[in-house]
């Protein structure tokens, strides 16, 4: 089995604009979310910009032990075993097509026209 990318800034932490060093409060839903995939035997990996730098990897992995999610990966970097990405930027594409998925309505944030996204 693969593992599951999480974002971090906007899906398991509240977004601190500029994005800086600080780093937002726990989203609760989400990192209820994560803590059962964990208990499940998930393999659950923090999916985030801030991996680019060692010392905002280490500030992300205080404030997973501290947010009782343990010691996962952080990374910014996909592979063949990502089976799920979960993003707030995101806007899902059909595989092979370009084109945006059709299951609800969503908008992209370039051409600020609605694109169909499955949330």
């Amino acid at each position: 089995m693969g593992w599951i990318g999480v974002d971090f800034d906007g899906v398991l932490a509240v977004r601190v604009s500029g994005q800086s060093s600080r780093l937002g409060k726990p989203i609760s839903p989400m990192v209820t979310r994560v803590k059962g995939w964990l208990r499940d035997g998930y393999d659950v990996r923090v999916f985030t910009a801030r991996a680019n730098d060692q010392q905002q990897v280490k500030q992300v992995k205080k404030w997973l032990n501290d947010n009782g999610l343990g010691d996962l990966i952080v990374t910014n970097i996909k592979d063949e075993g990502l089976i799920e990405l979960w993003d707030d930027r995101a806007v899902r594409v059909v595989s092979n097509t370009g084109a945006p998925c059709s299951n609800c309505a969503g908008h992209s944030r370039l051409s600020r026209q609605d694109i169909k996204t499955d949330c």
